[in-house]
């Protein structure tokens, strides 16, 4: 939904250049009512094409983001590209229309990891132990990988708001940023050490385009010990890439000697299928903050 809003004027003069050819495919793809079709057919013959195009976007809007994202493939069919070729400029990030990122930087970017092992007693929650152990292999895969790792432990929730507001406002001069949450979750969110909660929107919003120009175009890895659902979350634009250590409504596992089963598979995941990276050892020391 967010991309049809932040792309609707360009959508708009897009879209207009052949009103009923767009408005034929998307009936078709059964994105509109048949009442919604005879509305918007009115539009094309007693109004203008712009009015069109502004009041089928307002409408796939409407629907909630399900509906856009059904749109937004619509507009990548063959047949949609070849009439309106700007939409592929418009629609496929630039760092992809080669097929791939941009993954050469020294050091390749930032890898911030946020780890919240003792709680206060008025939150009631447990030490996690054996997150130590995580946040370990972490550091090392993302050292190896040439990443800068920093490390925050223990905050709260204001605390980690303020960090990833921080982050979002630095210029970004690698080719990738990677975040790493490790706390006890919420069916909202993470908990901080006093037990509020941070909510998706506040680790993923601050990081979109508007908010953090310099990682527009740049894959943005957000590794979470988590299970969202995805209506508890939004993907704020492009090139955001959520890995979640379970399906929504159960808890992740976690040994307090060995760590939790999720990092230590992507650990080993990382470290056997990034081998053609051929990643110099980049041992930059971490910041623990």
């Amino acid at each position: 939904m967010e991309i049809v809003r932040q792309h609707k004027t360009t959508l708009i003069r897009i879209l207009s250049g052949d009103a009923k050819f767009v408005l034929q495919h998307v009936h078709q793809a059964k994105l509109i009512t048949g009442h919604e079709y005879d509305n918007l057919k009115d539009d094309i013959s007693h109004h203008s094409r712009q009015d069109f195009a502004i009041n089928l976007l307002d409408k796939m809007i409407h629907k909630g983001d399900k509906q856009c994202h059904k749109f937004l493939e619509l507009l990548e069919h063959d047949e949609m590209q070849e009439t309106f070729p700007l939409l592929n400029d418009l629609l496929i990030p630039p760092a992809l229309r080669q097929g791939t990122y941009k993954m050469s930087s020294d050091p390749r970017g930032a890898c911030v990891i946020i780890n919240n092992m003792h709680f206060d007693k008025s939150s009631g929650l447990s030490p996690r132990r054996g997150s130590e152990v995580d946040v370990a292999c972490l550091d090392e895969v993302f050292k190896w990988l040439a990443f800068t790792v920093e490390l925050h432990t223990d905050k709260t929730a204001v605390e980690m708001k303020e960090i990833l507001k921080e982050l979002s406002r630095r210029e970004h001069s690698g080719d990738c940023f990677v975040c790493c949450i490790l706390s006890h979750d919420s069916e909202g969110g993470f908990f901080g050490t006093d037990g509020q909660v941070v909510r998706p929107s506040d680790i993923l919003q601050p990081f979109a385009r508007a908010n953090c120009p310099s990682l527009a175009d740049k894959p943005k890895v957000f590794i979470l010990h988590t299970g969202w659902e995805q209506p508890e979350y939004a993907i704020p634009d492009s090139d955001f890439l959520l890995a979640l250590a379970t399906i929504p409504g159960l808890h992740s596992y976690r040994n307090t000697s060995r760590g939790s089963w999720f990092i230590q598979s992507l650990y080993k995941m990382l470290k056997e299928g990034c081998k053609s990276l051929q990643p110099k050892q980049y041992m930059s020391p971490s910041r623990h903050i």
